[in-house]
């Protein structure tokens, strides 16, 4: 069983499969398995991926012929598999070398830790390194109210049983959310080196212009009594969204003690 599972979603992705492989394969930490899920895969990607499963021993792959959103995917990676250590890497983001080591290095030195996120960079072009430079050290009092981790945090499977799982009703904030009750309930530290490159060309789920980041974001800030920053958006939070409770396989699962 490996030590970390890494939570990959791919869905129209066919220009991202072979670097984010390629990135893989290059890390300097070996004990992970890749719990890849392959949503609605074509043809082009069906062979991409087949071909880097016979190169690299450490996918895990599941292939969905519907298409499912992106908490659910995780959802299901976490589901199918075993190890100490979970993490988030999008397909469409490339890690550094020794991204993967320098955070499970915090779990082995500091057993009461709980969660690991770092500074990333934010680039407009896949594959480029140059780009805004996010510093998150000295913001840790932030970790109650706003999405700090990034989009390479790293977390103990243990701290599931106090926190529960990504919500399927939220596609574009279920990773805000989720970080809300690791703030709330978790021992987390910050490690003050660039994780990766993280791509912004406002297509993503959160970034594009149509996303539903906005009226997600108010549901989050809702549901953990945070300053609503669009008091317009409160009563259709309300009524699309079941703020007491999140989803999981499909079932409405009562926060409880999740919202402490």
């Amino acid at each position: 069983m490996a030590k970390l599972t890494v939570l990959t979603s791919s869905y129209n992705a066919k220009d991202y499969l072979k670097s984010y492989f390629k990135s893989a394969g290059a890390q300097t930490f070996t004990d992970f398995e890749i719990a890849f899920e392959s949503i609605q895969p074509t043809p082009k990607e069906h062979i991409i991926i087949e071909k880097a499963k016979k190169k690299y021993k450490f996918i895990n792959l599941k292939t969905h012929q519907v298409k499912i959103p992106l908490p659910q995917a995780w959802n299901s990676a976490i589901d199918r598999t075993k190890s100490e250590l979970i993490c988030i890497w999008n397909v469409d983001d490339l890690r550094t070398v020794h991204s993967l080591e320098n955070m499970v290095q915090v779990f082995e030195k500091q057993k009461e830790i709980d969660f690991v996120y770092g500074n990333f960079t934010v680039v407009n072009k896949f594959k480029k390194t140059k780009g805004n430079y996010v510093n998150l050290s000295g913001k840790e009092n932030g970790l109650r109210k706003s999405m700090l981790l990034g989009p390479f945090f790293m977390f103990r499977r243990s701290i599931l049983d106090q926190i529960g799982y990504f919500d399927e009703q939220l596609l574009s904030g279920a990773d805000y959310d989720f970080a809300m009750r690791l703030g709330r309930r978790c021992e987390g530290k910050h490690i003050d080196i660039n994780l990766g490159y993280f791509l912004n060309k406002r297509s993503g789920l959160s970034t594009n212009e149509n996303s539903l980041q906005e009226i997600e974001r108010t549901v989050v800030e809702i549901r953990y009594d945070i300053d609503v920053l669009n008091n317009s958006l409160i009563d259709e939070a309300k009524t699309k969204y079941i703020i007491s409770k999140y989803s999981y396989r499909g079932e409405d699962v009562n926060f409880g003690d999740f919202l402490g």
